[in-house]
């Protein structure tokens, strides 16, 4: 009797582990929904488009079908990256905004508010490494303006327009948001609140699809560590944020070797992440003038 219950408590056991597993492969596993929110007429606005990981998202959007508008603050480099786009891929139709997400002001769309909008990708961002007592009321403002008030404003002024038809929201958040690093406060504050506005109005809205998208070390101009297995180009990143679109998950670390790395720091106790991590920033710290 006692043989019989043990199996059952360690089969039980193990179809519950399998199904744990299935449930965390299973989004990198399957194909992009992507397609259904592109169409001839459809336009995906990415915020940030002039570097980075903003631009590589507008490239492999418009490698895949959709027209782009582009946001940035440098009008030289907007009209850079429109005519890449234009030269890769003639059909494309580009639109260009230039606008300071670090500014009071709020960005006008009145000049794309008779587009169908069925994509928006809120990626730019800020992220200064420094002791919080060395921030200047200055960059506290254009940090937290720049990461969470101008995607939450940005994304109220285009529902209506995202409502005409099904459509994706993709806001990209950090590690930072799961496990706050030390000298990056400011920065891990507004991406938790990326993470949770997405949530928030993932469970809001029917007809439009919210994913926040928590992001791992990847080579930008902020980051300009050598790419490796761990710390993909923009440009590969890119790729695996839009193949998780549609995979049900309101958060989710698009580029799997970040998730199967956060697991294994999971597993550590908080004390030697802490030491750790403080240690690895204190190197990015930049030297007091």
């Amino acid at each position: 009797m006692g043989y019989h219950i043990v199996f059952i408590i360690g089969f039980t056991s193990c179809i519950y582990l399998l199904l744990i597993l299935i449930y965390a492969l299973y989004p990198y596993l399957r194909h992009s929904d992507l397609k259904k929110y592109i169409n001839d007429d459809s336009f995906a606005m990415v915020t940030g488009s002039t570097d980075d990981i903003g631009k590589a998202v507008a490239l492999e959007l418009a490698k895949r079908g959709a027209n782009i508008i582009l946001h940035g603050r440098n009008e030289d480099k907007l009209h850079s990256v429109a005519l890449e786009i234009k030269e890769q891929f003639p059909a494309c139709r580009v639109v260009c905004i230039n606008h300071d997400g670090t500014a009071v002001s709020d960005i006008d769309t009145a000049m794309v508010s008779h587009l169908n909008i069925s994509i928006l990708v809120n990626s730019v961002g800020v992220g200064p490494i420094s002791p919080l007592a060395e921030f200047t009321d200055d960059k506290v403002f254009k940090t937290i303006r720049l990461n969470a008030m101008f995607p939450s404003q940005l994304t109220r002024k285009l529902l209506p327009q995202l409502n005409r038809q099904p459509s994706v929201i993709l806001n990209v958040s950090s590690y930072a948001a799961i496990y706050p690093p030390p000298y990056l406060a400011v920065y891990a504050g507004t991406k938790a609140y990326n993470n949770a506005f997405s949530i928030s109005l993932s469970r809001e809205l029917e007809n439009i699809e919210v994913i926040s998208l928590i992001t791992g070390s990847v080579n930008t101009g902020s980051n300009t560590k050598q790419i490796t297995f761990m710390r993909p180009s923009a440009a590969v990143y890119a790729k695996y944020m839009l193949s998780v679109v549609g995979c049900g998950r309101k958060s989710i670390m698009p580029y799997w070797p970040h998730a199967i790395q956060q697991f294994l720091i999971s597993l550590f106790p908080e004390k030697i992440v802490d030491f750790l991590t403080k240690k690895a920033l204190k190197k990015e710290l930049k030297p007091s003038a």
